[in-house]
């Protein structure tokens, strides 16, 4: 059965070309000119490991793209929604795209009748409003996606389970066989149940990125090995120690804005909730003891290695980096700043509150060994790789000064200090 999916962003287009690889036809709905011409080119839009090549498989054959409504519905029997929904300043999410596209669905009607599967994260109780704008010849489906930015192929094909909300059962088993060859769980409830699935497991991982935090700032006090504290910890099988990890705070582009939509649903059901925004307040106060790490910073020369959210991925949004950046100018320093993937993001993101480019004192530069070159201190935001390998003794080296910041713990506390650096990680005065 021939598919369309709408929105070419990241849950878009690789949906698209992952269900393409399962043996799918699909027409990939894009509205963004200069977007569709890229995808038509072969070139994925965004960072993404394996996306360009997957892209470049189908384009042509299964996949094609289109910026035509009609066109993309014309022989499929589902259209799988994927556009965004942005956060408002009340937390509530921005479900414009989404109405807009139902509403042009509803008048282009189709000669038969059409699954309508929502994709797109949503608050709960969206797709009962959603069946109810459609109404008779639409059959609406929640299969919310659990993608991770820098590895959401594997995750497509390999998920930890796969979501189908729905009141319609032969729609249900519709959208359960798009998944057939794929190992994993399948849990099939109705809608709201579906909607809150996504928004509560991204508030709970959340919560536990933000008690890593906490525990290893009780354990830096202490004067103990947080590291050590939480892998114990972790090795609880009720526990786990994914997400375990302390760091600069969590960002990006769902666990912040799910988190605010869960508070912002809670809040027009008129439901208390404690627990989550504690874990919001305590991911921010992560990014004031990463800065306080730095000491002083006025009139300093500070390097920081990485802009993106996470490594694997060229998305800035929430990123740690955008407010300890800012921050850090703030105070008078001067910052050379380097990532392989998001510096583009970055300064779009930090240009787009300025009368004229980049904030003074910011320079955004193309190798990480040029951004310490002479700097007082290195302070590491996000983990790649190509930073944890580098020398302690070429740091060391580089650097003007002596003090490195390791919001991320990439390095062996031991091995900087035989360089003669000072060392200062999360959670790590115990080492």
């Amino acid at each position: 059965m021939p598919i369309a999916v709408a929105g070419a962003g990241y849950v878009g287009l690789t949906t698209a070309a992952c269900l393409c690889e399962l043996g799918h036809e699909v027409a990939l709905l894009e509205i963004d000119g200069e977007r569709v011409a890229r995808l038509r080119r072969g070139e994925c839009p965004f960072y993404e490991p394996g996306m360009d090549r997957l892209l470049r498989r189908h384009l042509g054959r299964s996949l094609t793209v289109t910026t035509s409504l009609d066109e993309a519905i014309r022989r499929a029997g589902m259209i799988i929604v994927c556009v965004g929904t942005p956060p408002s300043s009340s937390g509530a999410p921005d479900l414009q795209a989404l109405w807009r596209l139902l509403d042009d669905l509803r008048v282009r009607r189709p000669a038969e009748p059409l699954t309508v599967v929502l994709k797109s994260t949503v608050p709960p109780g969206t797709n009962r409003r959603a069946q109810g704008r459609l109404g008779a010849g639409f059959a609406v489906v929640s299969n919310p996606e659990f993608l991770r930015e820098g590895t959401a192929i594997h995750d497509f094909f390999h998920p930890d389970r796969i979501v189908v909300g729905a009141e319609s059962a032969p729609a249900a088993r519709q959208v359960a066989d798009l998944y057939r060859g794929i190992d994993a769980p399948l849990v099939t409830t109705g809608w709201e149940e579906a909607e809150l699935i996504k928004y509560a497991s991204n508030a709970f991982l959340a919560v536990k990125l933000s008690f890593a935090n906490e525990v290893a700032a009780l354990a830096d006090a202490l004067g103990a090995d947080g590291l050590a504290v939480l892998k114990g910890v972790g090795l609880d099988r009720r526990i786990g120690g994914h997400f375990l990890h302390p760091g600069p705070g969590y960002g990006g582009s769902c666990l912040p804005k799910d988190l605010a939509a869960l508070l912002w649903t809670a809040r027009r059901r008129r439901v208390r909730l404690d627990l989550l925004p504690a874990a919001r307040r305590a991911n921010l106060r992560q990014r004031e003891r990463v800065l306080a790490m730095l000491e002083p910073a006025a009139g300093r020369r500070i390097a920081v290695w990485g802009l993106a959210f996470k490594a694997g991925t060229d998305d800035v949004r929430e990123s740690p980096a955008l407010a300890i950046v800012p921050a850090l100018l703030a105070q008078g320093a001067r910052v050379l700043a380097h990532d392989p993937q998001a510096r583009g993001n970055f300064a779009a993101a930090l240009a787009a509150g300025q009368a004229q480019g980049l904030p003074a004192g910011l320079e955004l530069v193309d190798d990480p060994w040029e951004a310490i070159r002479g700097a007082d201190a290195l302070l590491v935001l996000t983990e790649w790789p190509e930073y944890a390998a580098a020398p302690p003794e070429e740091i060391r080296s580089a650097l003007a000064g002596d003090l490195v910041v390791d919001a991320r713990n990439l390095f062996d506390p031991a091995s900087m200090a035989a360089a003669g650096l000072r060392y200062r990680g999360v959670g790590r005065r115990g080492r």
